[in-house]
C-alpha cells in the first residue's frame, strides 16, 4: 500500500481508538468512516480487521451504555430490509423486494431521507402489498442513525433482516451487529469485488457468484456454512415505452455500454477505449452509446474523434427496451458490470466481455459456452468482426442466451 495513504489511514485509526476510549463515540465513528471510505476507494484488500474490531468494541460500549441488548419478539413472515444506497431501480433493491411481498412477507423497508419521493418503480411494484416505508436522516450524526435504524427493530420486531448497504456505512454495521441472536441477518454482498465492511454484522453472507464467493472465503475469512448462493436476475418491466435515442438511427446500428465510468478507467493499456475506437474506425454506421455517472474524459475524447457517433448519456430506467433496440451490448474493462451483463442477456443481446482474470466468472448459465468472453483485445476484435458482418452469425449466438438467465 502506498506510504502516504498508509499514513493516514493509521492517523485515522489512532484517532478513532483515542476518541472511542475518551467515549466520543461521534468521533471516533467519523474516523472509521473516513478510513473505509478511503480503503473502498483505494481497493488494495478486501477487509479491515482493524477497522472492524473498533466497530465491535463501539458496539460493546453502546450496547451497554444504552442497553441495546433487549429481547425483540419476532413476528414471523416480517421482514426488515435495510437500503443504505436508497435507489430505485438500479442495484438490486427492487428486485428483492418484489420477490419478499410476493411471497407473503410484511416488509419493513429502511432508507435513507433522500430517497423519499425518488423511487417510483419500488413504490409502484410493492403498492397492493404489505410494506411499510422509514427514512432516516443520515446527516444528523453517526449516532442519531444508530438510534433510528436500532428503534425501528425494537418497534417492528422483524424475524429476518437483510443488510444492503454501501461499503462504509458504519452507523447500520453497528446496529446490525448488536442484533446477532436476536433477529436472522443477511447480508447481500453487492460489492463483492471491493472493499466493504461490516464482516460480524451478518449471520449469512449472500453471494451472487463463484468469484464472490471465494473472496469471501479465502480473503474475508467468512466461514463455509456463513456464505449462501444466490445468483442475481435483472428486474424488466417489458411494458415500459422506448424513449428513444439522442439521435437518429437511420442507416445505423447502436452498440450500446453501460455502468459506473470508474469501471472503464485504470487500466494501463486502456482497452476498453481501444476497442470502440477500433470498432468507430472501421464501421462508418456504427453509433456508441453509453450510459452511467462518472469521469467520462475518455468518453470525450472520442466524441471528438468521432463527432455525432459517440454519446453519453444518463442512466436509463427503459434500459431493457434500449438493448432492445441494439446490436451488441460491450461490457466494460477492467471492470465488468455483472447485472448489466445479466440485462443484457435477459434481452438477447450478447454480453461481450474482455476478460480480466475470473472475475465476470459464473454469472450466466452454461457461460463458458456462450462464446461471449474474450482472452485478448485481438480475439474480441476479431469475433465482433465476425457479428457485425455475419447476421446468421450473430442470430445463433443471440438464441444460445435464451437459457443463460434466471427467471421468475
Amino acid at each position: 500500500m502506498d506510504f502516504n495513504v498508509l499514513a493516514v489511514l493509521n492517523k485515522l485509526r489512532d484517532v478513532s481508538i483515542k476518541a472511542l476510549r475518551q467515549e466520543k463515540y461521534e468521533k471516533s465513528l467519523a474516523a472509521c468512516s473516513a478510513m473505509t471510505n478511503i480503503l473502498y476507494e483505494y481497493n488494495q484488500e478486501y477487509v479491515s480487521e482493524e477497522v472492524e474490531s473498533i466497530l465491535l468494541e463501539i458496539k460493546n460500549k453502546l450496547t451497554f451504555k444504552y442497553n441495546f441488548k433487549n429481547t425483540i419478539c419476532k413476528k414471523v413472515k416480517t421482514v426488515l430490509f435495510y437500503d443504505g444506497f436508497g435507489l430505485d431501480t438500479r442495484g438490486l433493491a427492487l428486485i428483492y423486494l418484489k420477490g419478499l411481498v410476493r411471497n407473503g412477507y410484511k416488509v419493513i423497508y429502511v432508507t435513507k431521507s433522500e430517497a423519499k419521493g425518488k423511487q417510483p418503480e419500488i413504490k409502484k411494484a410493492t403498492d397492493s402489498f404489505d410494506i411499510r416505508f422509514y427514512y432516516i436522516d443520515i446527516h444528523n450524526g453517526y449516532l442519531n442513525w444508530i438510534y433510528e435504524l436500532r428503534n425501528i427493530f425494537s418497534n417492528e420486531k422483524p424475524e429476518v433482516a437483510f443488510f444492503y448497504t454501501t461499503p462504509n456505512d458504519v452507523s447500520a454495521t453497528i446496529v446490525f451487529e448488536s442484533l446477532e441472536g436476536l433477529v436472522k441477518r443477511y447480508q447481500i454482498n453487492l460489492t463483492d469485488h471491493a472493499f466493504w465492511i461490516g464482516k460480524y454484522a451478518f449471520d449469512y453472507c449472500v453471494d451472487m457468484r463463484d468469484v464472490g464467493s471465494k473472496i469471501s472465503y479465502n480473503y474475508r475469512a467468512i466461514p463455509k456454512d456463513k456464505i449462501v448462493m444466490l445468483p442475481y436476475y435483472a428486474n424488466v418491466d417489458e411494458n415500459l415505452k422506448f424513449e428513444g435515442f439522442p439521435f437518429s438511427t437511420e442507416g445505423k446500428r447502436v452498440i450500446f455500454s453501460g455502468g459506473s465510468l470508474y469501471k472503464t478507467l485504470g487500466d494501463p493499456e486502456n482497452k476498453y477505449y481501444k476497442i470502440v475506437r477500433s470498432i468507430l474506425t472501421k464501421y462508418d454506421d456504427i453509433i456508441f452509446l453509453y450510459a452511467g455517472y462518472g469521469d467520462d474524459s475518455q468518453l470525450k475524447l472520442l466524441e471528438i474523434d468521432f463527432p455525432n457517433r459517440v454519446y453519453h448519456i444518463d442512466e436509463r430506467k427503459d434500459l431493457y427496451q434500449v438493448l432492445k433496440y441494439c446490436v451488441l451490448y460491450l461490457n466494460t474493462y477492467p471492470m465488468f458490470g455483472g447485472l448489466m451483463m445479466n440485462y443484457s442477456a435477459t434481452a438477447g443481446k450478447l454480453p461481450l466481455t474482455l476478460k480480466h482474470g475470473n472475475d465476470s466468472d459464473g454469472l450466466l448459465f452454461n457461460q463458458g459456452n456462450l462464446g461471449i468472453e474474450y482472452n485478448n483485445v485481438e480475439e474480441m476484435l476479431t469475433d465482433i468482426d465476425k457479428l457485425l458482418t455475419n447476421n446468421q452469425y450473430l442470430k445463433n449466438k443471440e438464441l444460445a442466451l435464451k437459457d443463460s438467465v434466471i427467471t421468475i
